[in-house]
Protein backbone atom coordinates (compact mmCIF):
# COMPACT_ATOMS: atom_id res chain seq x y z
CA UNK A 1 0.00 0.00 0.00
CA UNK A 2 1.13 3.25 -1.21
CA UNK A 3 2.00 5.62 2.10
CA UNK A 4 -0.05 8.53 2.03
CA UNK A 5 1.22 12.07 0.86
CA UNK A 6 1.63 14.12 4.10
CA UNK A 7 -0.25 17.36 3.30
CA UNK A 8 1.60 20.78 3.09
CA UNK A 9 0.02 22.64 6.32
CA UNK A 10 0.45 26.37 4.62
CA UNK A 11 -1.75 24.69 1.42
CA UNK A 12 -0.54 23.19 -2.47
CA UNK A 13 2.21 25.42 -3.27
CA UNK A 14 1.42 26.45 -6.74
CA UNK A 15 4.02 24.44 -9.22
CA UNK A 16 6.29 26.59 -11.97
CA UNK A 17 4.66 26.92 -15.55
CA UNK A 18 8.08 28.51 -17.29
CA UNK A 19 12.08 27.51 -16.78
CA UNK A 20 13.13 24.72 -14.61
CA UNK A 21 11.54 23.43 -11.59
CA UNK A 22 14.05 24.07 -9.15
CA UNK A 23 17.05 26.80 -8.82
CA UNK A 24 20.52 25.82 -10.19
CA UNK A 25 23.00 27.24 -8.29
CA UNK A 26 25.95 26.27 -10.58
CA UNK A 27 24.62 27.88 -13.88
CA UNK A 28 27.13 30.89 -14.36
CA UNK A 29 24.71 32.83 -17.00
CA UNK A 30 21.32 32.46 -14.31
CA UNK A 31 24.22 33.70 -11.79
CA UNK A 32 25.38 36.94 -13.71
CA UNK A 33 21.25 38.14 -13.80
CA UNK A 34 21.05 37.30 -10.37
CA UNK A 35 23.63 39.37 -9.41
CA UNK A 36 22.06 42.54 -10.85
CA UNK A 37 18.94 42.13 -8.86
CA UNK A 38 19.82 43.47 -5.07
CA UNK A 39 21.53 46.24 -6.72
CA UNK A 40 18.25 47.60 -9.19
CA UNK A 41 16.20 47.50 -5.69
CA UNK A 42 18.07 49.39 -3.43
CA UNK A 43 18.40 52.01 -6.23
CA UNK A 44 15.30 51.77 -8.18
CA UNK A 45 12.56 54.73 -6.97
CA UNK A 46 9.13 54.11 -7.80
CA UNK A 47 6.91 57.16 -7.56
CA UNK A 48 4.23 56.68 -5.05
CA UNK A 49 2.22 59.68 -3.85
CA UNK A 50 2.36 58.98 -0.10
CA UNK A 51 6.27 59.07 -0.20
CA UNK A 52 6.77 62.16 -2.35
CA UNK A 53 4.23 63.94 -0.17
CA UNK A 54 6.75 62.97 2.57
CA UNK A 55 9.15 64.14 0.79
CA UNK A 56 7.93 67.43 -0.23
CA UNK A 57 6.74 68.13 3.31
CA UNK A 58 10.39 67.45 4.61
CA UNK A 59 12.13 69.91 2.23
CA UNK A 60 9.43 71.88 2.89
CA UNK A 61 10.62 72.24 6.58
CA UNK A 62 14.03 72.61 5.59
CA UNK A 63 13.34 75.87 3.53
CA UNK A 64 11.93 77.28 6.50
CA UNK A 65 13.74 76.56 9.14
CA UNK A 66 17.27 77.89 7.31
CA UNK A 67 16.63 81.43 7.22
CA UNK A 68 15.95 81.25 11.17
CA UNK A 69 19.03 79.42 11.90
CA UNK A 70 21.67 80.47 14.57
CA UNK A 71 18.73 81.19 16.60
CA UNK A 72 15.78 78.27 18.33
CA UNK A 73 14.62 76.49 15.31
CA UNK A 74 11.88 73.33 15.35
CA UNK A 75 12.80 69.74 14.56
CA UNK A 76 10.63 67.52 12.20
CA UNK A 77 10.45 63.72 13.03
CA UNK A 78 8.80 60.62 10.82
CA UNK A 79 7.98 57.17 12.35
CA UNK A 80 7.53 54.62 9.91
CA UNK A 81 7.64 51.20 9.85
CA UNK A 82 10.61 48.34 9.47
CA UNK A 83 10.91 47.90 5.72
CA UNK A 84 8.00 50.33 4.69
CA UNK A 85 10.29 51.95 2.05
CA UNK A 86 12.35 54.51 4.92
CA UNK A 87 15.85 54.08 3.81
CA UNK A 88 14.18 54.83 -0.24
CA UNK A 89 12.50 57.78 0.90
CA UNK A 90 15.60 59.21 2.15
CA UNK A 91 17.72 58.92 -0.44
CA UNK A 92 14.79 60.02 -2.63
CA UNK A 93 14.90 63.54 -0.42
CA UNK A 94 18.23 63.77 -1.15
CA UNK A 95 18.21 63.73 -4.84
CA UNK A 96 15.22 65.78 -5.00
CA UNK A 97 17.10 68.61 -2.92
CA UNK A 98 20.23 68.02 -5.44
CA UNK A 99 17.56 68.74 -8.48
CA UNK A 100 15.97 71.25 -6.89
CA UNK A 101 19.50 73.02 -6.66
CA UNK A 102 20.55 72.09 -10.16
CA UNK A 103 17.13 73.55 -11.59
CA UNK A 104 18.19 77.00 -9.60
CA UNK A 105 21.54 77.02 -11.51
CA UNK A 106 23.41 76.29 -8.72
CA UNK A 107 26.44 73.91 -8.51
CA UNK A 108 26.25 70.13 -7.13
CA UNK A 109 26.66 70.24 -3.48
CA UNK A 110 27.01 66.36 -1.60
CA UNK A 111 26.88 67.87 1.92
CA UNK A 112 23.26 69.79 1.41
CA UNK A 113 21.30 67.06 2.99
CA UNK A 114 23.58 64.71 4.92
CA UNK A 115 22.39 61.25 7.03
CA UNK A 116 23.85 59.69 10.18
CA UNK A 117 22.37 56.47 11.53
CA UNK A 118 22.31 55.73 15.12
CA UNK A 119 22.69 52.82 16.71
CA UNK A 120 22.02 51.07 20.07
CA UNK A 121 25.75 51.98 21.20
CA UNK A 122 25.25 55.45 20.19
CA UNK A 123 26.87 57.84 22.62
CA UNK A 124 26.88 61.42 22.54
CA UNK A 125 30.45 61.90 20.92
CA UNK A 126 30.56 59.35 18.73
CA UNK A 127 27.26 60.89 17.13
CA UNK A 128 28.60 64.10 16.91
CA UNK A 129 31.42 62.50 14.99
CA UNK A 130 29.54 60.59 12.89
CA UNK A 131 28.70 63.68 11.94
CA UNK A 132 31.65 65.46 11.44
CA UNK A 133 33.15 62.28 9.63
CA UNK A 134 30.60 62.78 7.06
CA UNK A 135 31.16 66.88 6.43
CA UNK A 136 34.84 65.27 5.96
CA UNK A 137 36.34 66.82 9.11
CA UNK A 138 39.81 65.58 8.98
CA UNK A 139 39.85 65.94 12.75
CA UNK A 140 36.38 64.50 13.24
CA UNK A 141 37.91 61.80 15.50
CA UNK A 142 40.15 63.83 17.38
CA UNK A 143 39.79 62.18 21.55
CA UNK A 144 40.57 65.55 22.86
CA UNK A 145 37.74 67.35 21.83
CA UNK A 146 34.53 68.76 24.32
CA UNK A 147 31.25 68.27 23.39
CA UNK A 148 30.92 71.37 22.62
CA UNK A 149 34.38 71.39 20.62
CA UNK A 150 32.60 68.75 18.44
CA UNK A 151 29.23 70.82 18.59
CA UNK A 152 31.10 74.67 17.62
CA UNK A 153 32.75 72.10 14.61
CA UNK A 154 29.65 71.18 13.41
CA UNK A 155 28.01 74.32 13.51
CA UNK A 156 30.89 75.78 11.85
CA UNK A 157 31.26 72.74 9.07
CA UNK A 158 27.83 73.38 8.50
CA UNK A 159 27.97 76.76 7.54
CA UNK A 160 30.98 76.60 5.06
CA UNK A 161 30.00 73.76 3.53
CA UNK A 162 25.88 74.55 3.04
CA UNK A 163 24.01 72.07 5.17
CA UNK A 164 20.50 72.26 4.56
CA UNK A 165 19.46 69.19 6.51
CA UNK A 166 20.73 66.93 8.95
CA UNK A 167 18.86 63.31 9.37
CA UNK A 168 19.67 61.09 12.08
CA UNK A 169 18.15 57.83 11.28
CA UNK A 170 17.15 54.66 13.48
CA UNK A 171 16.25 57.42 16.14
CA UNK A 172 14.52 54.17 17.80
CA UNK A 173 17.61 53.33 19.40
CA UNK A 174 18.09 56.10 21.47
CA UNK A 175 14.30 54.72 23.19
CA UNK A 176 16.75 53.39 26.07
CA UNK A 177 17.35 53.62 29.81
CA UNK A 178 21.03 54.88 29.52
CA UNK A 179 22.88 57.68 30.75
CA UNK A 180 24.64 57.96 27.19
CA UNK A 181 21.49 57.81 25.15
CA UNK A 182 19.83 61.06 27.95
CA UNK A 183 22.43 62.90 26.71
CA UNK A 184 22.25 62.39 23.16
CA UNK A 185 18.39 63.45 23.56
CA UNK A 186 19.34 66.53 25.73
CA UNK A 187 21.86 67.20 23.52
CA UNK A 188 19.76 67.24 20.70
CA UNK A 189 17.14 70.33 22.16
CA UNK A 190 20.31 72.30 22.80
CA UNK A 191 20.97 71.56 19.41
CA UNK A 192 18.32 73.35 18.27
CA UNK A 193 18.44 75.75 20.86
CA UNK A 194 21.18 77.33 19.12
CA UNK A 195 19.53 76.61 15.44
CA UNK A 196 22.97 74.36 14.16
CA UNK A 197 21.41 73.15 11.61
CA UNK A 198 17.68 72.08 10.27
CA UNK A 199 17.09 68.11 12.50
CA UNK A 200 14.87 65.60 10.84
CA UNK A 201 14.73 62.21 13.28
CA UNK A 202 13.63 59.30 11.51
CA UNK A 203 12.72 56.10 13.32
CA UNK A 204 10.16 52.92 12.51
CA UNK A 205 7.56 52.32 14.67
CA UNK A 206 9.03 52.01 17.93
CA UNK A 207 10.50 55.66 17.61
CA UNK A 208 6.73 56.71 18.24
CA UNK A 209 7.34 55.72 22.02
CA UNK A 210 10.53 57.19 22.05
CA UNK A 211 9.13 60.50 20.78
CA UNK A 212 6.26 59.91 23.23
CA UNK A 213 8.51 59.65 26.19
CA UNK A 214 10.39 62.98 25.80
CA UNK A 215 7.78 65.72 25.89
CA UNK A 216 10.32 68.51 25.57
CA UNK A 217 12.22 67.03 22.75
CA UNK A 218 9.11 66.21 20.85
CA UNK A 219 7.66 69.95 21.65
CA UNK A 220 10.38 70.91 19.47
CA UNK A 221 9.56 68.80 16.63
CA UNK A 222 6.44 69.80 15.63
CA UNK A 223 3.62 67.41 14.39
CA UNK A 224 4.92 63.79 13.86
CA UNK A 225 5.18 62.65 9.80
CA UNK A 226 3.83 59.28 9.37
CA UNK A 227 3.59 56.95 6.56
CA UNK A 228 0.97 54.50 6.89
CA UNK A 229 0.43 51.63 5.43
CA UNK A 230 -2.24 51.34 2.74
CA UNK A 231 -5.75 49.65 2.67
CA UNK A 232 -6.87 48.37 -0.50
CA UNK A 233 -9.01 46.36 0.65
CA UNK A 234 -11.08 49.11 2.50
CA UNK A 235 -10.10 52.34 0.61
CA UNK A 236 -10.32 52.60 -2.70
CA UNK A 237 -8.32 55.37 -2.80
CA UNK A 238 -5.52 52.77 -1.45
CA UNK A 239 -6.36 50.43 -3.63
CA UNK A 240 -5.51 52.42 -6.71
CA UNK A 241 -2.36 53.59 -5.23
CA UNK A 242 -1.15 49.69 -4.17
CA UNK A 243 -2.23 48.50 -8.03
CA UNK A 244 -0.39 51.54 -9.56
CA UNK A 245 2.92 50.59 -7.74
CA UNK A 246 2.73 47.33 -8.18
CA UNK A 247 2.21 48.07 -12.03
CA UNK A 248 4.87 50.25 -11.97
CA UNK A 249 7.49 47.83 -9.90
CA UNK A 250 6.64 45.30 -12.83
CA UNK A 251 7.32 47.40 -15.85
CA UNK A 252 10.64 49.02 -14.42
CA UNK A 253 11.96 45.49 -13.89
CA UNK A 254 11.17 44.79 -17.50
CA UNK A 255 12.45 47.93 -18.03
CA UNK A 256 16.02 47.52 -16.37
CA UNK A 257 15.95 44.10 -17.93
CA UNK A 258 16.33 42.33 -14.53
CA UNK A 259 13.87 40.18 -15.79
CA UNK A 260 12.32 39.30 -19.31
CA UNK A 261 8.47 39.47 -18.73
CA UNK A 262 5.95 41.22 -16.31
CA UNK A 263 4.68 39.25 -13.56
CA UNK A 264 1.34 40.83 -13.87
CA UNK A 265 1.88 41.86 -9.98
CA UNK A 266 -1.20 44.39 -10.08
CA UNK A 267 -3.23 41.51 -11.50
CA UNK A 268 -5.71 39.10 -9.77
CA UNK A 269 -3.91 35.98 -8.15
CA UNK A 270 -1.02 38.32 -7.24
CA UNK A 271 -2.14 41.96 -5.90
CA UNK A 272 -4.48 40.73 -3.03
CA UNK A 273 -1.82 38.43 -1.76
CA UNK A 274 1.07 41.19 -2.19
CA UNK A 275 -1.74 43.27 0.10
CA UNK A 276 -1.54 40.34 2.61
CA UNK A 277 2.05 39.78 3.23
CA UNK A 278 3.50 43.16 3.02
CA UNK A 279 -0.03 44.59 5.04
CA UNK A 280 0.25 47.49 2.71
CA UNK A 281 3.54 48.58 3.13
CA UNK A 282 5.08 48.92 -0.85
CA UNK A 283 8.42 48.82 1.00
CA UNK A 284 7.81 45.66 1.95
CA UNK A 285 6.24 44.64 -1.23
CA UNK A 286 9.52 45.37 -3.11
CA UNK A 287 11.68 43.23 -0.55
CA UNK A 288 9.56 40.12 -1.35
CA UNK A 289 9.32 40.81 -5.10
CA UNK A 290 13.25 41.22 -4.99
CA UNK A 291 13.38 37.26 -3.33
CA UNK A 292 10.74 36.29 -5.60
CA UNK A 293 12.74 37.61 -8.45
CA UNK A 294 16.41 36.49 -7.63
CA UNK A 295 14.66 32.71 -7.16
CA UNK A 296 12.69 32.53 -10.77
CA UNK A 297 16.37 33.55 -12.70
CA UNK A 298 17.91 30.76 -10.57
CA UNK A 299 15.69 28.66 -11.79
CA UNK A 300 15.51 30.47 -15.41
CA UNK A 301 12.48 31.43 -15.36
CA UNK A 302 11.64 34.67 -17.66
CA UNK A 303 9.51 35.83 -15.01
CA UNK A 304 7.97 36.60 -11.70
CA UNK A 305 5.56 33.62 -10.69
CA UNK A 306 3.28 32.82 -8.31
CA UNK A 307 5.78 29.75 -7.16
CA UNK A 308 8.41 31.91 -7.06
CA UNK A 309 6.10 34.78 -4.46
CA UNK A 310 5.62 31.53 -2.54
CA UNK A 311 8.85 30.96 -2.14
CA UNK A 312 10.05 33.68 -1.06
CA UNK A 313 6.99 34.10 1.25
CA UNK A 314 7.97 30.84 2.84
CA UNK A 315 11.97 31.50 3.44
CA UNK A 316 11.53 35.02 3.79
CA UNK A 317 8.57 36.88 5.08
CA UNK A 318 7.20 33.90 7.11
CA UNK A 319 10.82 33.54 8.40
CA UNK A 320 13.18 35.74 9.59
CA UNK A 321 11.01 39.19 9.42
CA UNK A 322 7.68 37.40 10.25
CA UNK A 323 5.53 39.71 8.67
CA UNK A 324 2.97 36.76 7.80
CA UNK A 325 2.48 33.57 9.59
CA UNK A 326 0.38 32.09 6.19
CA UNK A 327 1.18 31.17 2.21
CA UNK A 328 -1.63 33.35 0.49
CA UNK A 329 0.20 32.15 -2.69
CA UNK A 330 -0.78 28.84 -2.40
CA UNK A 331 -4.48 27.45 -1.99
CA UNK A 332 -5.81 26.15 0.70
CA UNK A 333 -6.48 22.44 1.04
CA UNK A 334 -10.63 21.18 2.33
Amino acid sequence: MTPKKKLDPLGVQPQPTRGHDVPDYSNKARQNRVVQVLPFFKTNWIDHKPQKDLVTKLITYMASTLPLLDGPIDGCCLSEFTNAGKSRMIEALVAEVARLRTEAGLSPNKYQVITVELDEATSLKSFFRKILKELDDPNWNNKHDTIDDLEDRIHHFSRKLGVEGLVGDEVQHLDRKTTEATAVTNRLKSFLNRGIVPLILVGNEKAEEFFKTNGDLAARLGTPLVLKPLDPRNDKADQKLFVEFCKKLDESMVKAGIIDEPAGLDGPGLRSQLVAVSSGHVGRVCRVVCEATKHALWRGSPLVEKHDLSVATRQYAMGPVNWIGRDPFSSRVA
